[in-house]
């Protein structure tokens, strides 16, 4: 599968996308009238120049774009991720290791230049000798959530309507896949 790069892209798309940038960016819109505006402008962009299947080309060549862009922004994001947890992992050994010390060296106050630190207790673990589902049911947060994938299942095979708690919704929602 080959990228195309923005740089390749037509000078049409690039002002669509400008066009785009420009409504999305408009903070005197509220949603529904950049919605409007945006549907309106690519509405208007299809019709002129070239036949739709050239411009649907280029639009999805422009989406095979964006996609490649916000895959590497999310790599970017993982290497980001992975340092900040690097950095986090490092400080928490340094802190455990500061606090062994002044216990070691028992000092419970330090009043530096720029920094003070203190020892302080915890408050206690709590340790449960009973596995979670013995406990008595006011110690206990409960969460329901609801499996909408096994729900769809039901309600396609439902023919008599038995279940009346759910339904498909009317709308049908398309994608578009790009090779």
């Amino acid at each position: 599968m080959t990228t195309t790069r923005l740089w390749e892209l037509s000078e049409e798309i690039r002002e669509l996308e400008n066009a785009i940038s420009a409504i999305a960016d408009d903070e005197t819109l509220d949603d529904e009238e950049k919605e409007t505006k945006l549907q309106e402008t690519f509405a208007q962009w299809l019709e002129t120049g070239e036949s739709f299947n050239a411009k649907a080309e280029q639009v999805a060549r422009y989406i095979r774009h964006q996609e490649a862009l916000a895959e590497a922004r999310k790599t970017e994001a993982r290497r980001i991720r992975e340092l900040a947890s690097q950095a986090e992992n490092q400080a928490a050994r340094l802190r455990k290791y500061l606090t062994s010390q002044m216990i070691l060296s028992n000092v419970n106050r330090i009043d530096g230049v720029s920094t003070k630190i203190s020892l302080r207790k915890k408050q206690p673990q709590v340790l449960l000798n009973v596995p979670p589902e013995e406990l008595p049911a006011e110690y206990v947060k409960v969460t329901h959530k609801p499996d909408l994938t096994k729900i769809r299942a039901a309600l396609k095979t439902d023919a008599q309507g038995a279940i009346d708690w759910a339904s498909l919704s009317e709308s049908h929602e398309h994608s578009v896949t790009i090779r």
